[in-house]
């Protein structure tokens, strides 16, 4: 039965119906690469408590669907045939404490605060209360800044900055709407502080009563964003409103049936070798357990590795939170003693790699 009313709602919604007219109005997926975290980022994530670290160099992915104008996203959904996947190698990071699994509505005020900008989260277009989500290129009214001085990164592999000069934010004035989240519960945990890497629903949606236009000329949706230090994937299904009263159009992401259309962009891997998924899960489960000693530390601290013996071959690095190395090397012992004597008094993070898995601990010199 639940998966009867499902399928009702998500291809005729209101009275919708589904037909494929002679224009098609999904232009293309965009992905935009929103932010690159850096150190102050990382350690502004650990202070509170995030449960997947904010790891130096994470990017925040943004997905938009572009759309012709006068049409509008109605339904982002996943079924048995078209499966809805949005995945990455190592997990999504979430804020820690104003991030939401689905916009659901938060203040501008609290926008500005912590790493909440750069939250994993779906999306309806909206991004805070008034503002909607657009390309930093068509951003016009600059950034909301960030109340902790921190999501400062100018990494030009980026684009604009989101804060500081010259900035653009990719927020514009609009109304948001509040999503409607049909046949989807548990699966979304992984958007909020519960560590995570593939959200897959073949019986659910996110929706909106009416459908949703972009707030630029281009007419380009926000349809989530996702931060992560991995390979970043998705497989999406999209229903959109035509200008014509009553009559929707289906995208899946493949093998598309009967009045069903598809796009090469509705597919994504930022990862062009394309590692298998199931490959790279494997991989993240070995997860380095390790502590730092004394910290704070006025002369030097150890490294000792967790466990087994035989897991003890790593490699470390200590960065400044301006992202720069100050003391890197290799190390094959269980405990590893580290001279820090010549650091300046400060914050430094501490990374430790394993096989291509990372680490991350605050050390404080004291």
């Amino acid at each position: 039965m639940k998966k009867i009313v499902l399928s009702i709602s998500f291809l005729a919604l209101s009275g919708f119906l589904t037909k494929t007219t002679a224009q098609v109005g999904l232009e293309g997926v965009v992905v935009e690469k929103f932010y690159i975290s850096n150190a102050a980022d990382s350690i502004d994530a650990l202070n509170n408590g995030a449960v997947y670290p904010l790891y130096v160099g994470s990017t925040t992915y943004r997905v938009y669907a572009n759309l012709l104008p006068g049409y509008k996203l109605v339904n982002l959904f996943g079924n048995v045939q078209h499966p809805l996947m949005i995945e990455t190698s190592t997990a999504f990071y979430n804020d820690p404490n104003f991030g939401f699994k689905v916009y659901q509505g938060t203040s501008v005020n609290n926008t500005k605060k912590n790493t909440t900008l750069i939250d994993s989260y779906l999306s309806m277009g909206g991004v805070a209360n008034g503002l909607m989500g657009v390309l930093k290129s068509e951003d016009t009214d600059g950034s909301i800044g960030n109340l902790q001085g921190i999501l400062a990164n100018t990494d030009p592999l980026m684009g604009l900055p989101i804060t500081g000069a010259n900035s653009a934010d990719g927020l514009m004035p609009g109304t948001p709407n509040t999503p409607s989240i049909l046949g989807i519960s548990n699966e979304l945990d992984i958007f909020d502080q519960t560590a995570g890497a593939s959200f897959t629903t073949t019986n659910g949606a996110v929706s909106t009563l009416g459908g949703v236009e972009g707030v630029t000329a281009s007419n380009h949706v926000l349809i989530g964003q996702f931060t992560t230090n991995g390979d970043f994937s998705f497989k999406l299904n999209l229903q959109i409103l035509t200008p014509v009263p009553g009559e929707s159009q289906i995208f899946v992401a493949d093998t598309p049936t009967g009045t069903e259309l598809t796009d090469t962009s509705l597919t994504y891997n930022s990862n062009p070798s394309g590692v298998g998924f199931e490959e790279t899960i494997a991989a993240t489960a070995l997860s380095i357990d390790y502590q730092l000693y004394p910290n704070p530390t006025s002369e030097s601290f150890a490294i000792r590795q967790k466990g087994n013996m035989t897991q003890s071959n790593y490699d470390y690095t200590v960065t400044d939170l301006s992202g720069k190395t100050v003391i890197s090397g290799h190390s094959n012992s269980q405990v590893t003693n580290v001279d820090a004597k010549d650091l300046q008094t400060g914050v430094y993070l501490v990374t430790m790699s394993q096989d291509g898995i990372l680490s991350t601990s605050k050390l404080i010199k004291n």
